[in-house]
C-alpha cells in the first residue's frame, strides 16, 4: 500500500474523531421521564446521565395540558437537592406542535455539582388546574432522576499504585527500506488528529469548569486519600504538585509540565507576574518535591495536608491574579 492509499484509508477515520470524543463525554440524550393526569402531562429529561464534577447538566421541564389550564412551574432556589441552578428560564402557555388546542409550559435549567457518586436531581412538582376560579390546584410530581457524577481525577491513574517494569524483549531488526512516504503521512495524520482534538477542547472549555474549579475539586479528591504510611504520603504530595502544575499551565497557558522547578518558578514570576505571597507559597511546594524527588526525604500526612491547605490558597491567589490582570486590560 503507497503513502496515497494509506492516507486515503485514515481521513474518514479522522473524521470521526470529535464525534467519538463528544460520546465519550455521555453527550447523548437520555429518555424522558414522564407523568400525566388525563389531558396533562408532565415531561422532565436531561442532557446526560453522567459528567464530571462542575460540568453543566441541562434539565428541560415540559408541560402538555389543554388551552385554558392554569399551570403554575415548579420556583427553583439556587440549590436543586445536590445541585447548584446555574440558570434557569421559563416560557409559558405557547402553542404545542401536537395539537391547536394544546399548549406547554416550559423550564429550562443549568445544573451543576462539585460532590460526587450517585446523586439523584429530587421530584418537581407542577400545580395545575383547568377552572378560572379554582382556588384549589391538582400536583404532577415528576420522577426522580438518577445521575453519576465522577470525580476529575477518576480517569487518572491512582497515586497509590504502581505499574511493574517490564522485562525487555528482544525483537530482530528488520531489513533497512526507503519509508519516507510514511513519514509525512504519519505527520499528516498527526497533525489533523491534533486539530480536531484541540477543537474539542476548547469548546469542553468554554462550557465546562475553569482551570480554578477543576483543581479545587481535584484538591478535594486527594483530601480523601487515607495516608497510612511514608509510601502513601509521598504519592499523594507528587499529585498535589502536579495538579498544580496543570492547573497553572490550563489556568496561564503557560507550559509546565515540560520545564524544571526552577524555569517553572522564573515563568511565574515574569512570564505570569504572580505576587511575592502566590511565589512563596509555590517555591515551596515545588522545592519539597524535588527533595522528595531527589534527595529522598521522607513525609508524612502533616506534609500532605499541609501541601494541600498550600495548593488551594495558590489556586485561589493566582485566580485573583488572573480576574485583576483580565480587568486592567479590559
Amino acid at each position: 500500500m503507497n503513502g496515497r492509499n494509506l492516507f486515503t484509508v485514515l481521513m474518514p477515520l479522522l473524521a470521526l474523531v470529535p464525534t467519538l470524543t463528544l460520546a465519550a463525554e455521555g453527550m447523548s440524550k437520555v429518555q424522558p421521564s414522564v407523568v400525566a393526569d388525563g389531558a396533562v402531562k408532565l415531561s422532565v429529561s436531561i442532557d446526560k446521565n453522567g459528567t464530571q464534577v462542575a460540568e453543566p447538566i441541562r434539565l428541560v421541564l415540559v408541560v402538555e395540558a389543554p388551552r385554558g389550564t392554569r399551570v403554575e412551574l415548579p420556583q427553583l432556589a439556587s440549590q436543586l437537592g445536590d445541585f447548584d441552578v446555574r440558570s434557569s428560564e421559563r416560557t409559558k402557555d405557547i402553542p404545542a406542535a401536537a395539537s391547536a388546542d394544546s399548549r406547554r409550559w416550559v423550564l429550562e435549567a443549568s445544573l451543576e455539582t462539585i460532590k460526587t457518586g450517585r446523586l439523584t436531581i429530587p421530584s418537581l412538582d407542577v400545580h395545575y388546574t383547568a377552572a378560572n376560579n379554582a382556588t384549589t390546584f391538582k400536583t404532577l410530581h415528576s420522577k426522580p432522576i438518577p445521575v453519576r457524577i465522577t470525580s476529575v481525577l477518576e480517569n487518572r491513574a491512582d497515586p497509590k499504585k504502581f505499574r511493574d517494569i517490564k522485562d525487555t524483549v528482544d525483537v530482530a531488526v528488520p531489513e533497512l527500506h526507503s519509508y519516507a512516504w510514511l513519514g509525512w503521512t504519519a505527520a499528516g495524520v498527526g497533525a489533523a488528529s491534533a486539530l480536531a482534538l484541540l477543537t474539542v477542547v476548547a469548546i469542553r472549555r468554554k462550557r465546562g469548569p475553569t482551570p480554578a474549579e477543576w483543581a479545587l475539586a481535584a484538591i478535594a479528591d486527594l483530601e480523601q486519600l487515607s495516608v497510612t504510611n511514608g509510601v502513601d504520603a509521598e504519592a499523594a504530595y507528587n499529585e498535589v504538585v502536579d495538579v498544580v502544575r496543570e492547573f497553572f499551565e490550563l489556568e496561564f497557558n503557560v507550559p509546565t509540565l515540560s520545564r524544571t522547578t526552577r524555569e517553572f518558578l522564573a515563568q511565574a514570576a515574569k512570564v505570569v507576574g504572580l505576587g511575592q505571597t502566590a511565589r512563596k507559597r509555590l517555591a515551596s511546594l515545588a522545592a519539597l518535591a524535588d527533595e522528595i524527588k531527589f534527595a529522598r526525604l521522607d513525609v508524612g500526612g502533616q506534609q500532605v495536608r499541609q501541601a494541600l491547605e498550600q495548593a488551594k490558597a495558590f489556586v485561589n491567589e493566582c485566580e485573583l491574579h488572573r480576574r485583576a490582570t483580565q480587568k486592567e486590560a479590559a
